[in-house]
């Protein structure tokens, strides 16, 4: 009810006898040319479920389907147009009707942890009057709330219903707990007020700016309502409208997301930019898939300039990079850009129609080291690993391990793995190093379409700056152990690339 009507729903799902509601992933699937999918979300309460899927509308046959990720190991049985399985823990679950490009035809399953409320509420609603019917702009009245709750010990509650604002700012020991069916929704009628009054410049709906010790939990929705507000509402205001983050964390530390969906921002979905000590956990993220006219640069989480952040368990679906690591030198002031230190990405579950585990391209600080992406399943993307170095900065002692990719996107790349070393600008950017890079125990399902490619654009760097030790990496179920030619294009590898 939350996202749309039951009626437009080409699926129908069951869990253990128990109909389950089927979500759009955008409010605005087809009205602007956006090829959208839908996803359900299932209570898993550590039994057995076992999961029946119907299609309305449309033919599967035994070749069309497939349940991801593969390491689950899910048995999927198909009987007519009903697709049927069992699932014994907390996950997300991607199931393909059509081996295509048409998500309409795909399925996202959000297993969960059941709902939880915090004992030391404040509600929203009752204590304050916010109206949460989605009919009103409460903008007002959210704030008042949210600057009201900080220091109280209590969590903010935001119990289920529609609550539409324009920007909010989050404050300091603060909690915040948005129930299952509670949807934060960014107000379309005006862009003004998500103009960027900082020197980051950055425009944003939810801005957490200078503050330490804020926990942002629940089941809840954080909805940017971006497709509907640059691709549909403010059209032409988009083209010289330069996005807006779902949100924004500056400045701050001790910030930490949990359970909550990300949802549609009008650029990339959560930045996080010279932060300390920032974590989201079981969080799922969900940008618009595709781009068109007026929406683009649809990533998923920006780490940037940032150190001891952490995404782990999440589900990410992202137009653009999944999670990008960077040093954009955005609120430097022309001073010193921070350096990244301590990045850890496991146990998540993404797709993408670009990276799914990248470093860069803006690499404007000295040093972006110690990062992990671990127990990742890479479902769908154009390049499942990067680092690209266009700005300087040494990136070294990175490790990429027990990371699991299926199937690749047809986008401009096609390549699997993408490293490189170059100049944005060949008269004044520096240029940097790639080395103590780690990646192991990897595994490609299937062969991508281009081989891989570590290059070093400029014969002034040494080979090895770019320099890369690959353990036990496997693809279409063969270990290489040499640069094999099938998988790494030689004219695009002058890397120092070495095999145990």
């Amino acid at each position: 009810m939350l996202l749309t009507k039951l009626s437009a729903q080409s699926f129908e799902v069951s869990v253990s006898g128990e109909k389950i509601q089927v979500f759009e992933q955008n409010d605005l699937p087809q009205a602007l040319g956006l090829s959208t999918y839908k996803f359900a979300r299932i209570p898993y309460r550590g039994e057995s479920l076992s999961v029946k899927i119907t299609t309305n509308g449309f033919d599967f046959q035994d070749n069309d389907w497939s349940i991801s990720p593969k390491r689950y190991k899910i048995e999927g049985i198909k009987s007519g147009n009903q697709l049927s399985f069992d699932f014994d823990r907390l996950g997300y679950v991607v199931i393909r009707f059509k081996q295509n490009q048409d998500f309409t035809k795909r399925l996202v399953l959000l297993f969960e942890v059941p709902e939880v409320l915090p004992e030391e509420r404040v509600d929203i609603v009752e204590s304050y009057g916010v109206d949460n019917t989605g009919e009103i702009n409460e903008t007002v009245k959210i704030q008042a709330a949210l600057d009201d709750i900080s220091g109280s010990n209590k969590a903010l509650y935001f119990p289920p219903g529609i609550y539409k604002s324009f920007k909010l700012d989050f404050r300091s020991n603060s909690r915040i707990h948005l129930s299952k069916n509670a949807r934060l929704l960014a107000d379309d009628t005006a862009l003004e007020s998500y103009i960027s009054d900082s020197e980051t410049k950055i425009n944003c709906f939810l801005r957490i700016e200078g503050v330490e010790n804020l926990s942002i939990s629940g089941l809840g929705i954080l909805d940017g309502n971006g497709t509907k507000m640059v691709g549909l509402s403010h059209q032409q205001q988009s083209k010289i409208f330069s996005g807006m983050r779902l949100i924004l964390i500056n400045r701050s530390k001790k910030i930490k997301f949990e359970g909550v969906i990300l949802k549609d921002a009008a650029r990339w979905n959560t930045h996080i930019l010279n932060a300390q000590d920032v974590s989201f956990r079981y969080c799922k993220l969900m940008n618009n898939p595709v781009e068109n006219e007026y929406l683009g640069s649809l990533d998923g989480w920006d780490p940037d300039s940032s150190s001891d952040v952490r995404i782990e368990n999440c589900f990410g679906w992202a137009g653009d990079d999944a999670v990008a690591i960077k040093c954009t030198g955005v609120g430097s002031q022309g001073g010193e850009v921070p350096n990244v230190d301590r990045i850890t990405v496991k146990g998540n579950v993404f797709l993408t129609k670009k990276t799914g585990l990248k470093i860069g391209t803006e690499t404007r600080c000295a040093l972006m080291q110690n990062i992990v992406f671990q127990d990742n399943e890479i479902i769908e993307s154009d390049r499942v690993m990067g680092i690209n170095v266009r700005d300087g900065a040494l990136v070294s002692q990175v490790l990429f391990k027990n990371n699991y990719a299926e199937y690749c996107y047809p986008d401009r790349k096609q390549n699997g793995m993408n490293f490189y070393i170059t100049k944005r600008n060949k008269e004044t950017s520096a240029l940097g190093k790639i080395q103590n890079v780690m990646i192991e125990n990897c595994t490609f399902e299937q062969t991508f379409p281009k081989r891989f490619s570590f290059y070093r654009h400029y014969t002034e760097t040494e080979t090895s700056d770019l320099s890369i030790n690959f353990k036990n990496l496997v693809i279409g179920g063969k270990k290489i152990e040499l640069l094999d030619t099938l998988y790494f294009d030689l004219q695009k590898n002058n890397a120092a690339l070495f095999f145990e």
